[in-house]
Parts: C-alpha cells; structure tokens; sequence
C-alpha cells in the first residue's frame, strides 16, 4: 500500500479531476504558444533584415575604403590620374585610342 494511512486509492474521479487538471495546462501552453507564434516569426523576420543589412553595410564600408584609397590616389599620383582618364577612353594629343568589340566602355 502507501506510506501515509491517510491516502485512499484515487478512485474514477480522482484520476478524471487529475486529467482535467492535465488538460487545462496543456489548453493554457497551447494557447499562449498560438497567440505568440505570430510575435515570434515577426521576430525571426526583424532578424533575417537585420542581418541583410549588416551585410549590406559590410560592403558598403568596404566600398567606402576603396573609394577613399582611389581618391587618395588620385590627388597624389599623377600616373593614377593618367590611367583613370585612359580607362574613360581619352588619350592625349596625336595618340590614337584602339578599341576592340568585346570592350566595354
């Protein structure tokens, strides 16, 4: 038998109020899972752009270093400038500029 003297075998109704008690724990979990379910893929999808921009910034920055070292190149050497203003499809006084079909200007 049991320990206490006190304790009687719980009987049909006491295992029913125990399944019921079961239940309405298991109906409460349910429902506040399907009310936050929404908040919780709303969340996920804030993190999903939230990372696509930190990329987007990523090469952005990068981008931004790149330019500022060609600009720096550009204000401290002239064969840099020579070879920008090439690469725009000018040439200096009596050249002749050369350009074949699969070049794209």
């Amino acid at each position: 038998m049991s320990d206490h003297p006190d304790e009687r075998p719980l009987g049909i109704y006491g295992w029913l109020n125990r399944a019921l008690v079961v239940l309405i724990v298991l109906a409460v979990v349910v429902g506040v899972g399907i009310n936050y379910l929404p908040l919780i893929r709303q969340n996920q999808q804030m993190r999903e752009e939230v990372n696509q921009k930190r990329e987007e910034v990523s090469r952005l920055e990068a981008e931004v270093k790149r330019l500022q070292a060609d600009l720096k190149a550009i204000q401290s050497d002239p064969r840099t400038v020579e070879r920008k203003i090439r690469e725009l499809g000018y040439a200096k006084p009596g050249e002749v500029v050369v350009t074949f079909e699969g070049d794209r200007r």
